[in-house]
């Protein structure tokens, strides 16, 4: 199947997006957090509004593993055509 330009540059608009958006979360200075109504560890940190915030894990284990995912198999589906 030929894929028309329009639709490649669509793709690659995409993965550029993506690719920008695993450097963000995954930059040294960010931190991903969930919100807790309770402290589980002494890692955790409560805020002001007595809400909590537990580090999530980026490289594994979070949905946001997906984004790797979903980079290298957009980087193979334009490889291909």
């Amino acid at each position: 199947m030929k894929m028309t330009k329009a639709a490649r540059r669509e793709l690659e608009a995409v993965l550029r997006n993506a690719v920008r958006a695993r450097e963000y979360v995954m930059a040294e200075g960010t931190a991903v957090c969930r919100r807790r109504t309770m402290a589980t560890t002494t890692l955790d940190y409560t805020r002001a509004d007595g809400s909590v915030l537990c580090e999530v894990q980026r490289a594994y284990g979070s949905d946001l593993c997906g984004l790797d995912t979903a980079i290298q198999r957009l980087e193979g589906f334009l490889t291909m055509h």
